[in-house]
């Protein structure tokens, strides 16, 4: 009996110094288990009840230093990952500080990104007037050498000017009575030679009035590719409705990604006619977006504003040529979730636009207002705010209570009215 006794101890203290030696290394996890297997056996009841307090202890300080490397990155996604892992340890160390100083960092990355993109495209335009004025200075320096030389210097000069222009617009009238009418298009697109602009807009009116419910016309030209690309792609667009002589457009990818509304509004509700993202979408897409020639076909329509449980007060209508769908017009032309499904272009997914990891879907913004009120403080008094959009997610479904209208990586895709007659009209809205 003494003997058996003995073993018992000997096994019972052989557990318990491996459960120190786990402690060491701090497994507090395994060492707990070790110690629950000796109740009893000197201190190892209270030594447990310290390791599992270890051990949870560890396990944050494990989440922690995650979020902390990926705070570490100066990305996008990456500071995104990181507000989302501090969030699983709120209160734990600085972890609900750090999640408000890493927002800060987004804001700054996007807002340095966005400046960089204008400087670099001030910086191109800049260029542009330089190369122009350096070309008429050479052109009116040639001019004048032109009078002093010989007529065949003053006849090559002459070439160069008139014949250029005449062999790229027979080139490009060949191209069109080949039935060629895209190659045409790029050949003879701001060339303003003879009948060029005429021929310019009868491609551009030939491809949407054979454009059907459902099919793909292209329309305009935006970045595609890396932002550091000068290069713009020809917009694809998605034949959503036909009325007469009007086609109503939407891009067919998520082509640039654009916050709601910027976080130094204040106004009394989420509203569509006070949005940045109104504000961007008739001023600098548009200009960006189509030429001048483009821009006749674009059809001014009533948008309507929405008014759901989450409104607040009552918004007035507006007049744009640019837009983005309603939840009702999401739920017309889109009547399921695979069909709502949307991949977002490079240049948008570089510049932010979020993309899931299965299937590459995007989230992009609808106009209507969503849910969750709150009230600040201002110099007025308490205000109340509706800090949420509608939109659609990556699945496809319509998030009706919506997203907060400060989300900067959420998707645009434009909507547009044209009307094949180039004619500047005034379009009512098509749901009542």
């Amino acid at each position: 009996m003494e003997n058996k006794e003995n073993r018992t101890i000997d096994r019972q203290e052989a557990i318990y110094q491996n459960a120190m030696i786990l402690i060491e290394g701090e497994l507090y996890a395994e060492a707990s288990a070790e110690l629950a297997r000796i109740p009893g056996y000197r201190d190892a009841s209270e030594r447990k009840i310290e390791c599992d307090r270890l051990a949870v202890d560890k396990k944050k300080d494990d989440i922690y230093a995650e979020a902390d490397r990926a705070a570490g990155n100066p990305n996008v996604r990456s500071l995104q990952k990181a507000i989302k892992i501090f969030s699983t340890i709120p209160g734990w160390r600085d972890a609900d500080e750090r999640i408000e100083e890493t927002k800060r960092r987004i804001d700054e990355v996007v807002l340095k990104e966005r400046a960089d993109r204008e400087e670099a495209i001030r910086a191109a335009k800049a260029e542009e007037q330089k190369r122009k004025k350096r070309r008429r200075t050479i052109i009116r320096a040639l001019l004048i050498s032109a009078l002093a030389l010989v007529v065949c210097v003053a006849g090559v000069f002459l070439f160069r000017k008139y014949a250029t222009p005449a062999i790229r617009y027979h080139r490009g009238v060949t191209l069109i009575e080949q039935g060629r009418p895209d190659e045409a298009y790029r050949i003879l697109h701001e060339l303003d030679y003879r009948d060029s602009n005429d021929r310019i807009r009868d491609i551009v009116k030939e491809r949407l009035e054979n454009a059907e419910v459902g099919s793909t016309v292209r329309f305009g030209s935006y970045p595609k590719g890396h932002i550091t690309s000068k290069e713009k792609d020809d917009i694809e667009w998605l034949v959503l409705d036909r009325d007469g002589t009007k086609l109503l457009l939407i891009t067919k990818q998520v082509i640039d990604c654009y916050p709601f509304q910027r976080y130094d509004r204040r106004h009394d509700n989420v509203a569509w006619n006070t949005s940045v993202l109104r504000s961007w979408l008739n001023g600098e897409f548009s200009d960006i977006a189509f030429d001048k020639g483009e821009r006749q076909f674009l059809v001014r329509t009533r948008v309507r504003a929405d008014q759901t449980p989450y409104s607040t007060s009552s918004d007035p209508d507006t007049i744009d040529r640019v837009f983005v769908l309603s939840v009702q017009e999401a739920q017309k032309y889109f009547p399921d979730e695979e069909s709502r499904k949307c991949t977002a272009t490079l240049y948008a997914v570089e510049f932010g636009a979020y993309q899931s990891s299965k299937g590459k879907s995007s989230i992009w913004w609808l106009r209507t207002p969503g849910g969750q009120t709150i009230t600040e403080m201002l110099d007025e008094g308490a205000v109340p705010v509706s800090s949420r959009v509608a939109c659609v997610g990556t699945n496809g479904a319509i998030i009706t209570v919506g997203h907060d209208v400060h989300t900067r990586g959420y998707g645009v895709r434009p909507v547009i009215w044209v009307n094949t007659e180039a004619t500047d009209t005034l379009l009512p809205p098509k749901l009542s």
